[in-house]
């Protein structure tokens, strides 16, 4: 059986990646690629085959790691072209990848290329902004979903903000667009008392605040470090991972450069327990509504990383389905009576009988109701410390699953886990 293509992998280090800089515009950029463009990767040499199993040879370094996607186009031989999963990477210029079936000729011919296909996402509406960066609406193109609401993005200056303090997107779920300022139906999170809270900044300079819900991308410190938006950013490349299909996606970026502490951000479907749900879309962001000299630890405002009170997930709309905003506590085995954080501490014992480490997933709770909303899809949490190395892939009864180092609040370190694929 061939490996399945559907959850595919990016990080920084992809050839042509577009990078997480101190500079507006940037998180679009890779939301452009990973969700909507894909990323070319490089041209290919030679496509040879043997039996089921080809391999490619590039023109020069492809960068890639085992299991992620590519998207083959090019061969004069059709059965040679599509999206393939990266088996195995022997060196630095070569990957190899089954076909369903044996091909009509053992090598390719034409002029092979390779790209990093998109997750299949449609981005209807968008402005720039003179001054850098601009606005984005992303959406699903599964029709089959319940609710395909939209992710809407901004990640340009405010007037309100100083534009040499952090960098972050305001980010929201809008069920209803006509254009990229004009949102109809529920909005997620939202405060009818002052409905621009998440999207138009008041006040200046260190009083300033600037949105609610936020996804960071250039700070001045770790994620793991206490610290005030209004500090000296640092400069660089950060480091970011996305993984997801076409109904949901993860991006987990670094806040400085040469660093390994991601925070868990992401938006789509989840898994509904209940019997009827037409707004099953989740939202992760860092929600914090404050001023830009506060000093916090960013992860102990976002969710899907531990289970502490104030990491509120924000949904859709609540269980009952009407017209208002949820937020959930984020669950998952509770094998502490302490709060749990994912991979920072040992929290059960190491398991002798096999490679694998315990982990488990995640349930959303409201808040309001207690009800169990239902399944977080394809995260997982840790119980032990970092049992894993950073970005180390790994096989269970046929399915693959990437560790991710993660920061969490007051110092910590830990790791989480996600499905990547199916052998």
């Amino acid at each position: 059986m061939v490996a399945s293509t559907d959850i595919k992998v990016f990080v920084h280090t992809n050839n042509n990646a577009p990078q997480l800089q101190n500079a507006y515009g940037s998180m679009i950029n890779v939301l452009d690629a990973c969700l909507v463009n894909g990323i070319n990767i490089g041209s290919i040499s030679s496509l040879t085959a043997s039996g089921v199993t080809v391999t490619a040879l590039f023109s020069s370094a492809h960068n890639l790691m085992q299991y992620q996607v590519i998207k083959i186009t090019g061969a004069a031989q059709s059965e040679f072209n599509g999206e393939h999963r990266v088996l195995t990477v022997p060196n630095a210029q070569s990957v190899t990848f089954e076909l369903a079936s044996v091909p009509s000729a053992g090598s390719a011919t034409g002029v092979i290329s390779a790209s990093l296909p998109p997750l299949g996402w449609e981005k209807p509406f968008s402005s720039t902004n003179e001054a850098g960066g601009g606005k984005a609406a992303y959406r699903s193109t599964n029709l089959l979903l319940p609710s395909r609401p939209f992710l809407r993005v901004v990640d340009e200056p405010d007037s309100s903000y100083t534009t040499t303090y952090a960098k972050y997107a305001k980010v929201g779920i809008v069920e209803d667009m006509t254009d990229i300022n004009t949102m109809l139906g529920v909005q997620a999170p939202y405060d009818a008392a002052a409905p621009t809270k998440n999207w138009v900044g008041t006040g200046s300079g260190t009083a300033a605040y600037n949105g609610w819900a936020k996804w960071y991308y250039a700070t001045g410190a770790d994620f793991k470090a206490y610290n005030t938006d209004s500090n000296a950013v640092t400069s660089g490349n950060r480091a970011w991972v996305i993984i997801g299909n076409t109904d949901y996606f993860y991006i987990l970026p670094t806040a400085i450069s040469l660093n390994t502490n991601h925070i868990t951000y992401g938006f789509g479907a989840f898994k509904s327990l209940l019997l009827t749900d037409s707004s099953n879309t989740f939202l992760s962001a860092t929600r914090v509504y404050q001023t830009a000299s506060i000093r916090d630890y960013k992860p102990q405002n976002t969710p899907l990383s531990s289970d502490v009170l104030s990491n509120k997930l924000i949904l859709q709309r609540l269980f009952n389905q009407t017209a208002n905003q949820s937020e959930a506590t984020v669950l998952s085995l509770k094998v502490s009576v302490d709060d749990i954080y994912s991979g920072y501490s040992n929290y059960i014992n190491a398991s002798i009988l096999t490679n694998v480490a315990p982990f488990a997933a995640l349930i959303a709770k409201e808040v309001s109701n207690n009800v169990i909303r239902g399944e977080i899809p394809n995260i997982f949490w840790l119980f032990q410390i970092k049992p894993y190395n950073h970005l180390q892939v790994f096989e269970k009864n046929r399915v693959l699953y990437i560790a991710i180092n993660i920061a969490h609040y007051n110092g910590y370190e830990g790791q989480i886990i996600y499905k990547i694929g199916e052998l």
